[in-house]
Parts: C-alpha cells; sequence; structure tokens
C-alpha cells in the first residue's frame, strides 16, 4: 500500500444494524441501505423496479412490535428478532404475504 494512501475500515455491532423495508413484502436486516438491496437483489433476483425507491426505503423501528411467528403466538420487537437472529451478514429479518 502507499503511504499517501488512507486505507479506511468501518467496524460495526449489532447496534449499528438497521431493518429496511424495501419492498411490499420483505425487510431486509444490514448495516446500509446498499447492502441490504445488494443482497435482496442477489438472493431473490428481483430488479430495481420491483423494490421501493431507494430515496422512500424507510428504516423499520426498532420498537416495532410484530409476530414471531406464522403461528402469531407471540409478539417480539424488531429489536429483539436483530438481537436473537443477527448472524454478522444481510438477511431478511421480517417478511409477510400480500
Amino acid at each position: 500500500m502507499n503511504t499517501n494512501q488512507l486505507k479506511i475500515i468501518a467496524e460495526y455491532g449489532l447496534g449499528d444494524v438497521k431493518v429496511f423495508q424495501i419492498c411490499e413484502c420483505d425487510a431486509v436486516a444490514a448495516y446500509t441501505l446498499d447492502e441490504a438491496i445488494d443482497y435482496y437483489k442477489e438472493l431473490t433476483g428481483v430488479s430495481d423496479e420491483e423494490l421501493y425507491h431507494y430515496d422512500e426505503i424507510e428504516i423499520v423501528s426498532p420498537d416495532l412490535k410484530v409476530y414471531e411467528d406464522e403461528e402469531r403466538t407471540g409478539l417480539v420487537t424488531v429489536k429483539e428478532l436483530v438481537e436473537r437472529y443477527w448472524d454478522n451478514k444481510p438477511c431478511i429479518m421480517l417478511s409477510t404475504e400480500v
């Protein structure tokens, strides 16, 4: 590495994880919106047109209560889901059928 170059390494932790509602059905947990979109497109093969417009994607509130499973047996917060299921890589954290 050239001594004139500066290498920047971002360090993220669990507190930096956000859940992005990228389309009508799914919300992706990731550190950044770009990371969430790239992951989702690679996983599902959807095009940009099938996702919400970049500027309209919202971060899901960590305090939002959602059902933990399809049987709708218990409510948990999005923050609890992230703490329980985050594995240091993007993943679909919330999903619903339309």
